[in-house]
């Protein structure tokens, strides 16, 4: 069965936002890469052993939430393949 023009329309507007969530994903990885390049600095330029751990927590807190919002765009992705994918059926 061929596709209506409003289906066509409909994917051309999906894979239109999987670009730009994978744009999105793109510069969370690179964000976290920078940042946790920051917070390992501040724990090797760090002489107090308090400051240290507190940075490390810190870190590995931040490191968990950017960790959540990447896995969230990707859920975001297969979700939109998946409705194109029903849409072509």
């Amino acid at each position: 069965m061929a596709l209506t023009q409003n289906e066509k329309d409909q994917i051309t507007r999906y894979k239109i936002q999987i670009e730009s969530y994978r744009k999105e994903l793109d510069n969370l990885k690179k964000v976290k890469k920078q940042k946790s390049e920051y917070w390992s600095n501040l724990v090797k330029n760090t002489k107090d052993a308090n400051a240290k751990r507190s940075h490390r927590q810190s870190k590995l807190s931040w490191m968990n939430s950017m960790d959540k919002s990447i896995e969230s765009k990707k859920q975001q992705i297969d979700r939109i393949k998946e409705n194109i994918t029903k849409i072509k059926k």
